[in-house]
């Protein structure tokens, strides 16, 4: 069974957020076991990202800390929601919008 974020209890469902579409190549690290899953990063916004991972998909992983490696840059965040797109993640500490707009600029995609 899949986890989902239920938007009345995540952290910005008060909160509308931009998500444009990217592709940017990413690895998530799993803190409990130093597992570390390839993948991309299908939207992104300062506080939130989905990851998708590229080779195989892991189940119930709702409230673990992980890291989001961007192009040799950690952001530590924690999952919020498994669903068939991705790992909804919401970073411990917001992404400054100038870093965010260049990097989803840089990869955006038209889906």
């Amino acid at each position: 069974m899949l986890d989902r974020a239920d938007d009345a209890t995540s952290p910005q469902a008060a909160r509308k957020l931009s998500k444009r579409p990217c592709c940017i190549i990413a690895e998530l690290m799993l803190s409990d076991n130093e597992i570390t899953l390839d993948g991309v990063v299908r939207w992104m916004v300062t506080d939130r990202a989905l990851f998708r991972e590229a080779t195989r998909f892991i189940l119930k992983r709702k409230g673990d800390s992980v890291r989001l490696r961007l192009l040799g840059e950690d952001y530590p965040a924690t999952i919020l929601g498994t669903s068939a797109d991705g790992y909804e993640l919401y970073f411990d500490n917001a992404i400054d919008a100038d870093i965010v707009e260049d990097l989803v600029g840089r990869h955006l995609t038209d889906e």
